[in-house]
């Protein structure tokens, strides 16, 4: 961040190519739409780079990037527009093997619908904490400065989630 301060617009890349991906997969689970977790990408970045000059490390730059792009994607789900309100997330998408048998395939859009339902059920605080966890790939610690709660209760909240997931998953 220091150098993205002082104008190098290489450091300001390599902040993207290293962070873009964990960032829009959270986004893209959290808001359920590819387009709008796009544009809350590009906003993310946009926000990073405008607060450069203000930026303080008193927490790591990814705890800070995801805490923006929190802060948007809630933005967008308290909006409630009738078109997202029923949205469930696009889940595994494109992380199958990229040469499936039509089989794989089936299989593959099955397992993916049911984990997309099961974590659009989750309760909002459980779902966000597993979207950071194993989508955006943060500490329990860096969700907790995320979520503004303890890493105690990021661990309960990430255990709960996976018990429900196992009892919905378990049920469908």
């Amino acid at each position: 961040m220091e150098e993205i301060r002082d104008g190098n617009a290489r450091a300001f890349q390599i902040l993207y190519e290293r962070h873009h991906k964990a960032v829009f997969n959270f986004l893209l689970r959290h808001i359920g739409n590819q387009a709008i977790a796009e544009e809350l990408l590009q906003e993310t970045f946009l926000r990073v780079y405008l607060a450069r000059d203000r930026y303080r490390p008193t927490a790591t730059l990814r705890t800070w990037l995801f805490t923006i792009a929190r802060n948007l994607s809630l933005d967008i789900l308290r909006q409630k527009r009738p078109d997202r309100e029923h949205q469930v997330p696009e889940l595994l998408e494109g992380l199958a093997d990229p040469a499936p048998t039509a089989v794989q395939k089936i299989e593959g859009e099955e397992l993916a619908q049911r984990l997309t339902q099961a974590i659009a059920c989750l309760p909002s605080s459980q779902r966000e904490v597993l979207l950071l966890s194993r989508f955006g790939g943060l500490t329990h610690e860096e969700i907790a400065a995320v979520t503004e709660t303890s890493p105690g209760a990021v661990r309960v909240n990430l255990h709960r989630a996976l018990g429900h997931l196992k009892a919905i998953l378990g049920s469908l």
